[in-house]
């Protein structure tokens, strides 16, 4: 009689007790090996060696491909192996040889398939393209490495599959193993182990403890050395090892038991659904966790079903295992035999229907096997223990049914998720079953279909965590996630300036991929445009105004051909339902560049309206902060106004009737690609509208210079913005067709647009977003209002870039001390507003005074609020400033 030895550190060793046990042929029902019995002192040597592999680098430290090589060897020294392999399984396990005829080979292109993926296909290391921290800028990336050392314990079932299984998961991804064997079908391990030692697999790395369970479960899953616990067996023992895990957290996997259900639809072909069924209960009698012990036939076609299923299983040949004509061989024990024999005791007591076997087979020359005819009982109701308990045996219930949602009803009202099958000769009506059964596999016209590739695992009390495939491989290591600095300076890093008294942010990032193109007739390059953004059909966007000053029909007959459509309902403020209508407006006529002509309202619609028609959904899906990866829908903007700006931004604000305030989309791949500033656009402008845009600029410019992220580049668009307002803006209010000041005047808006796009403005703009919202305010006149109140605010927080703001205004500060200076910039400020005309208090557009405790709380949380000079925190200052300006 053949003797096995434990395996730990690479060593064929006994038991440090010297306790040995037998394994029994479920064929014979006599022991044909002795098996060294594993104590807990063997399992703490084991896990130590597992420990001491693992740290020590020998594996671990390996690349991916320096494994795979490895691994390679391993596979083939298996192959060699595989003869011996299906004589040992079928006499440990009862296997039919047939079945375990094909382990070797499998175990075999399962450890090189694994090798193969995680050194050629597998991430160990992934960018994030986008972080979700628009605050801390940088690089991201994930790194996936090993977890360390892992525990599998695996079935008495299919001992030399699930052995793969376990080792092949834990060894290619870096890790180091102790197996634990079922007790009663410990050899299959060993031989692996045989191979591993063969192939120079380094000690340590691969370990196999057979054993009680019990004893050595408790060391197993309670060792602080242990990192991970792969289990596979019944849902009762896997709540226990999830409580011993819980103690010192570690990573559980499990795939535990099992009552699928195999629903047979009606217009299903009869004779593959048969065999279906009969594979899908019968296979390995009937000892396998995602057996669809539950066959759901259609109520149409049920008693032909059962008929055809019963002739078959009375044909299936019981016999010895290692006869190659055998379909059936016997239960893997004695215990196995008698649970199956109490099982079909109950369903007898419950009622149900026993339509063939319920008895022990008798296999000549072996009559002291564990052989049970394959058993079928009908007339079985749901809620009964054999539809609801797992029996593992060669025993199916079937259930008529008597439409399809009460299939799929049936088949969900269960405990346990582990598998299913759909037979039915329509794809469609199968994959729409598929999806409504809650379970991790479900096969449509076939069952027990397996794939290296494919993951396994279980919804409910089937488990959790997957096995095969790219998800069981991942379930073997750690995620670490590395961001690495763009600014290696703490004054620099706006999160850490939470415990600094100086808010500003020298960091410099400046992106401006508009092409700006500016000058009288400039209007007709927007073909030469289109074509250089591969476009061929455009879609105009603009408002009711600028159509009806005939604005859009000098743009429609600069487009010729490309001219698809124009979308013109868009409002002062606009809404993502607005959005919604263009993007669909779009999509109808087949769209593929946007040209908007208008306002910030209009370029901001514009903008979203790109986003929602490249990644599809609806507007509200895309409301994000710097999470877009490519290129979107290509746009070009035609500015209408003295002011937006937004024609170089990479920010859209919206109004969310939702979020019940104004929300941001802020992508840099959402910038305009070409901004055409041609006078022509803005020589009927009426005053009232030209003063308060220019306005809206010169607050983007102000704040813009004023903002913690200010910086050189963003001060110097900034200041020729203030210069370029303050001396045109005048001479338009005087002469509306000076052309000349009309296009200096855009060329200011999308100067500060190009400053604010860097420093992300300040307080005046929240205070401005706000009252468009609660009380529809246009935004240049609520921007002018509240600007220089805010600039007061700041002096003392911003005392330096308010003077160079009274200087570029023309303002002679050489004999002012600087707060002085500052404050002399809002005066000047205030003086250009009225000169032209511009609304100075907040009761002149309409505002409540009621409403303005409740702007205060809205406006120190618009996102501008804390880019502001001086920190703003308190709405009770807020709420002062809205008052001062009332």
């Amino acid at each position: 009689m053949d003797h096995y030895k434990l395996f730990i550190d690479g060593e064929f060793v006994d038991a440090a007790g010297g306790a040995t046990f037998q394994s029994i042929d479920p064929g014979t029902g006599k022991p044909f090996a002795t098996v060294a019995k594993a104590g807990k002192a063997d399992a703490e040597a084991a896990v130590a060696a597992a420990r001491r592999a693992f740290d020590s680098g020998v594996w671990s430290g390996l690349t991916p491909v320096e494994r795979a090589v490895k691994v390679n060897a391993f596979a083939d020294q298996v192959a060699q192996l595989t003869l011996r392999m299906a004589v040992v399984e079928a006499m440990d396990s009862g296997q039919i040889i047939r079945l375990s005829k094909v382990w070797g080979r499998q175990g075999s292109g399962l450890l090189r398939n694994f090798a193969h993926y995680a050194a050629r296909r597998f991430p160990w290391e992934e960018e994030i393209p986008y972080a979700g921290n628009v605050f801390s800028p940088g690089r991201d990336y994930i790194r996936r490495e090993p977890i360390g050392v892992c525990v599998g314990i695996i079935p008495w079932n299919f001992p030399i599959s699930m052995a793969f299984w376990k080792i092949g998961h834990a060894i290619v991804m870096g890790n180091t193993v102790v197996l634990k064997p079922a007790s009663a079908t410990p050899l299959g391990a060993l031989i692996i182990a045989e191979a591993a030692k063969a192939a120079g697999i380094p000690k340590g790395v691969i370990n196999v403890l057979p054993g009680p369970g019990g004893e050595l479960g408790d060391v197993l899953c309670t060792h602080p050395a242990v990192d991970k616990i792969a289990f596979t067996g019944s849902t009762e023992v896997g709540r226990d090892i999830m409580k011993m895990a819980a103690d010192s957290v570690k990573k559980v996997t499990l795939e535990l038991g099992g009552k699928s259900a195999n629903i047979i639809c009606p217009d299903a072909d009869i004779d593959l659904a048969v065999e279906g069924a009969l594979f899908g209960t019968f296979f390995h009698q009937g000892q396998v966790c995602e057996s669809g012990t539950r066959v759901l036939v259609a109520a149409e076609i049920h008693d032909q079903f059962l008929e055809k299923m019963k002739r078959r299983a009375e044909g299936l040949r019981i016999g010895y295992q290692l006869d190659p004509t055998t379909h059936q061989g016997p239960l893997a024990s004695s215990s196995q035999l008698a649970t199956v024999e109490d099982y079909v005791r109950i369903g007898r007591e419950a009622g149900a229907q026993l339509v063939t076997g319920g008895e022990r087979a008798v296999v000549k020359g072996h009559e002291e096997g564990y052989f049970y005819k394959p058993t079928i009982f009908a007339g079985v109701g749901n809620d009964m223990r054999i539809a609801r308990e797992e029996i593992f045996g060669p025993v199916v219930c079937v259930i008529k049914y008597d439409s399809e949602e009460e299939a799929i009803q049936i088949a969900n009202d269960s405990i346990y998720g582990l598998a299913g099958g759909v037979f039915s000769r329509s794809t469609r009506r199968a994959e729409n079953i598929a999806r409504q059964i809650r379970t991790g596999t479900m096969w449509i016209n076939n069952y027990h279909s397996f794939g290296d590739f494919c993951p396994f695992g279980g919804y409910k009390q089937s488990g959790f965590g997957r096995e095969l495939g790219h998800e069981g491989l991942a379930e073997y290591t750690q995620v670490k996630r590395v961001h690495v600095s763009a600014v290696a300076d703490h004054k620099a890093n706006f999160t850490m300036k939470m415990f600094s008294d100086d808010p500003t942010l020298p960091f410099v990032q400046y992106s401006t991929p508009t092409m700006v193109l500016a000058g009288h007739g400039c209007l007709a390059s927007v073909a030469r445009e289109v074509v250089r953004l591969r476009g061929r059909r455009a879609m105009v966007m603009t408002d009711a105004g600028v159509r009806n000053a005939g604005l859009f029909d000098y743009v429609r007959e600069a487009l010729g051909d490309f001219y698809a459509g124009v979308f013109d309902r868009i409002p002062q403020d606009s809404d993502l339902e607005t959005v919604d209508a263009a993007t669909d407006a779009a999509r109808a006529l087949g769209a593929d560049i946007i040209v908007s002509v208008g306002g910030g309202s209009v370029i901001d619609t514009a903008k979203a309206v790109c986003v929602t028609l490249k990644n599809g959904g609806r507007a509200d899906d895309h409301i994000s902060l710097q999470r877009l990866i490519e290129p979107q829908t290509p746009h070009i903007v035609i500015p209408t106004t003295a002011g937006t700006g937004s024609e170089v931004t990479n920010t859209a604000v919206i109004k969310s009737g939702q979020a019940g305030r104004k929300v941001y989309i802020v992508e840099n791949f959402m910038v305009p690609n070409t901004a055409i500033l041609d006078p022509l656009f803005t020589l009927t402008l009426p005053p009232h509208l030209t003063v308060t845009t220019a306005m809206d600029a010169m607050t983007h410019a102000v704040e813009a210079l004023t903002s913690i992220k200010s910086n050189p580049i963003c001060d110097g668009h900034a200041l020729n913005a203030v210069r370029l307002i303050a001396d045109h803006l005048p001479r338009v209010i005087e002469n509306g067709q000076d052309e000349q000041s009309r296009l200096n005047l855009q060329i200011a808006a999308t100067t500060a647009g190009w400053a604010f796009n860097i420093s992300q403005v300040g307080l005046a703009h929240a205070m401005a977003h706000t009252l468009g919202w609660l009380a529809k305010v246009p935004h240049g006149s609520a921007c002018g209002i509240a600007l220089p109140a805010v600039m007061r605010f700041n002096a003392d927080h911003a005392t330096e870039k308010l003077a160079l703001v009274a200087r570029s205004m023309g303002v002679n500060i050489v004999d002012l001390k600087g707060r002085d200076a500052a404050l002399a910039a809002a005066e000047a400020v205030e003086a250009l507003m009225k000169r032209c005309g511009h609304p100075m208090r907040l009761r002149d557009v309409g505002v409540a005074e009621d409403l303005l405790p409740t702007a205060a709380l809205h406006a120190i949380a618009d996102a501008p609020a804390m880019f502001n000079a001086r920190p703003v925190g308190d709405p009770a200052l807020v709420e002062q400033l809205f008052k001062e300006i009332y």
